[in-house]
């Protein structure tokens, strides 16, 4: 018997990097409809928004603040244009920069630094967004998922400096910088954990929503180039492992961001409006979860938290909270 009728909500921001712009508008609807929301989990620009909304607890403001950093000069001029060359083509990071490879660019800049912005650049944006404050103090409770490349662990930061883990759960590698912390050398979050449901779970969540921001796979073509091919089969790879982490979940929100390339920062009105509707259309499936764990909560756990729960205790798994 848990004893109690309070079901913790998770929710458990993916990455996705300019389609988790989406994540403002997931915050914005639930906040509308009174959803709470007790624990955070985020990867990559899931951490980024997630840790600000947990920091404040203010979608509109949020929204505000992502919007006159993403307008603003400062932003306009940074090296994400280059990126954002490809955009025609749905192709995801790792087809970016192959692209970019081809022509010189990528590889010019990474050989003579590890990344291809700059931390500078990327810490004025995220000042913008984030508060700073230390996690443990947040009202409420948050993780942002990253990756340690020395050891292969998921790191879930949940302690100090918020920005800091922010900054270490959205450095792609390659693009970003990456993050020295408690030790570790950490990098994106997405390429470990791209939905983080487990983690969520693992920070006390009885129940997961779920947001899904990932670009999915593209329709099959001819493949006469082993680029091509490499990048295939790291797209079913990473589809593999969302459909995975999707079953784990109660309730997976699904925005219409597939379309968008990962660097158009430019269609964030789109993401945020395709945010909103995705949620507005999950309410039904979210309140309906919410009446019926209340009433269950007393007699035993959730499916997703009793498959969680099996994946948790695993010797196996490589998740740490620090």
């Amino acid at each position: 018997m848990r004893g109690r009728l309070k079901v913790k909500v998770g929710l458990a921001l993916g990455g996705g990097a300019a389609r988790g712009i989406a994540h403002v508008g997931v915050l914005r609807a639930l906040e509308r409809a009174k959803i709470p929301i007790d624990v955070i989990v985020g990867t990559s620009m899931g951490a980024i928004i997630g840790g600000a909304y947990a920091a404040e607890r203010d979608a509109a403001a949020l929204e505000e603040r992502v919007r006159e950093v993403l307008t603003s000069e400062q932003f306009r001029r940074n090296r994400l244009s280059f990126l954002n060359e490809t955009k025609r083509q749905r192709g995801g990071l790792l087809f970016s920069v192959t692209n970019l490879i081809r022509k010189g660019i990528f590889y010019g800049v990474s050989t003579m630094r590890s990344s291809f912005l700059s931390a500078e650049e990327f810490a004025d944006s995220m000042a913008a967004i984030i508060p700073e404050v230390d996690i443990e103090h947040l009202p409420i409770r948050f993780g942002a998922v990253t990756l340690d490349i020395d050891t292969a662990e998921e790191v879930v930061i949940v302690h100090g400096d918020l920005r800091l883990a922010a900054k270490a759960s959205s450095a792609i590698p390659g693009i970003l910088p990456p993050v020295r912390h408690n030790g570790r050398l950490l990098i994106d979050g997405g390429w470990v954990d791209k939905i983080p449901v487990l983690p969520a779970f693992k920070l006390g969540a009885d129940v997961v929503i779920a947001v899904d921001i990932t670009a999915g796979l593209e329709e099959t073509k001819d493949y006469n180039r082993g680029v091509d091919i490499m990048v295939r089969a790291n797209a079913i790879k990473d589809s593999m492992l969302v459909a995975y982490l999707r079953r784990l979940a109660d309730v997976v929100i699904d925005p219409d961001t597939k379309s968008v390339h990962w660097a158009d920062f430019g269609a964030y009105e789109r993401c945020i409006t395709a945010g909103m509707e995705a949620t507005d259309q999950a309410m039904p499936r979210i309140r309906n979860l919410l009446r019926h764990e209340r009433v269950l909560s007393i007699l035993r756990a959730g499916e997703g938290r009793k498959l969680a729960e099996a994946h948790l205790a695993s010797d196996d798994l490589a998740l740490r909270l620090e």
